[in-house]
């Protein structure tokens, strides 16, 4: 399964060293963060120095309901992207599947004029049931976006953006109707970039949800039995479980925003709350952990740490930064990808299941040893839904 960086603010050289290290495959550019002038030296650098990269770009059109609210963050993206393909729109205004294909060209042809590895298609939210008026609508999108790549004389990849909201997991009913419709079109795309939308900005409980992570898992092995590739946007330690169930990619980046995919990135500005506290992703744990906790817990629990080079900038008493916290995540998930999702299906399934049995018994041991109490976004709560999902995935897709 390829890692690709999840771009956003405050990039720096993150991903550049993410990719020089060999711990990403690739990156999918945000035009909320970055500038259309930035965007080429961006490309030149990642193109020229990093040849063997993927350099993708998510047209982040799902945020055209927002573009008419002045108060609305989307940064550069209607600045310097909206006279290329981002305008504000109403829902009614798509129902035409004319101008569908119309907004379907603008976003492809700006991708088709640069060096992007392959294109993304732009789509909506499916905010609630797939059997809604916006399901119609990214139905329009995906059925249209290789039609109009062709048009265009587009070559590469065009993979197809369907986003959907966690919500919309949940109704298996009408999701399995939803991917009926979209694995039967007469020109499909190449793949799907899969997005799973959050309802709040602290996504843990809302992911993390037996429903979700099965209905996550059953796109992905749909979609990829049915010779799709599929790209998995904001998928951080979800990752390795949608590379068992068939996933081509997934992604991650260094804020929380970038790790779970939710509307609310561009809503209005919230309230400012403090920086968040840096932290360490340990492999036999499926969880991150503060850096005062794995200080606290390594010289009892040496699993803990995952015996990667990155664990050189979290040493004992050490003072890791934003770009040292990023390539420890990657370099973990790359890790935990090579574990789970590199065999069968079978096999996969079965290295997930003891990956989470294992971190369930060492939460159990630090439970009853640890000189701390680990506090509320360290602890094993996100490990049951894990396993069961898994489980729940298994009985719907009928493997066992």
């Amino acid at each position: 399964m390829k890692l690709y960086a999840q771009h956003g603010f405050q990039n720096g050289q993150k991903v550049s060293e993410g990719l020089r290290n060999r711990s990403l495959d690739g990156v999918i550019l945000s035009p909320r963060d970055i500038s259309l002038e930035k965007l080429g030296d961006q490309l030149i650098e990642f193109t020229g120095s990093f040849p063997q990269a993927d350099v993708l770009f998510d047209p982040q059109y799902y945020a055209c309901f927002l573009a008419g609210n002045p108060d609305s963050r989307l940064g550069s993206l209607l600045e310097d992207y909206g006279e290329h393909y981002l305008s504000p729109r109403r829902r009614s205004q798509l129902e035409s599947e004319s101008v569908v294909a119309g907004e379907l060209a603008r976003a492809i042809r700006f991708q088709a004029n640069r060096p992007f590895s392959a294109v993304i298609a732009p789509n909506i939210v499916i905010p609630g049931s797939c059997n809604s008026i916006e399901g119609v609508i990214a139905k329009h999108f995906i059925r249209n976006a290789r039609r109009v790549a062709t048009v265009e004389g587009v070559t590469k990849r065009v993979f197809a953006t369907l986003a959907l909201s966690r919500d919309a997991l949940i109704d298996r009913a009408e999701l399995v109707e939803f991917l009926e419709d979209i694995t039967a079109l007469d020109e499909p795309p190449d793949g799907f970039y899969l997005l799973v939308a959050a309802n709040q900005t602290d996504a843990r409980t809302e992911i993390y949800h037996t429903d979700v992570i099965a209905g996550w898992m059953l796109l992905n092995y749909t979609l990829s039995v049915n010779g799709f590739q599929v790209i998995n946007g904001y998928s951080d330690i979800v990752m390795p479980f949608l590379g068992v169930a068939g996933g081509y990619a997934g992604a991650t980046g260094w804020w929380s925003n970038l790790r779970a995919f939710s509307l609310n990135r561009f809503a209005p500005e919230p309230t400012r709350g403090r920086q968040p506290l840096t932290r360490y992703l340990s492999c036999a744990l499926l969880n991150r952990i503060t850096t005062f906790e794995l200080d606290a817990l390594r010289s009892l629990f040496a699993d803990l740490v995952n015996d990667l080079p990155s664990d050189t900038s979290f040493e004992l008493g050490a003072d890791p930064g934003r770009n040292e916290e990023a390539i420890q995540t990657w370099e973990a998930l790359r890790k935990l990808n090579e574990a789970m999702a590199a065999g069968s299906i079978t096999v996969g399934l079965e290295h997930a299941r003891i990956a989470i049995t294992r971190a369930q018994e060492i939460y159990a041991l630090l439970g009853e040893s640890s000189p701390i109490r680990l506090d509320g976004k360290s602890d094993g709560r996100n490990l049951p839904s894990l396993l069961e999902g898994l489980d729940l995935f298994v009985q719907l897709a009928e493997l066992r």
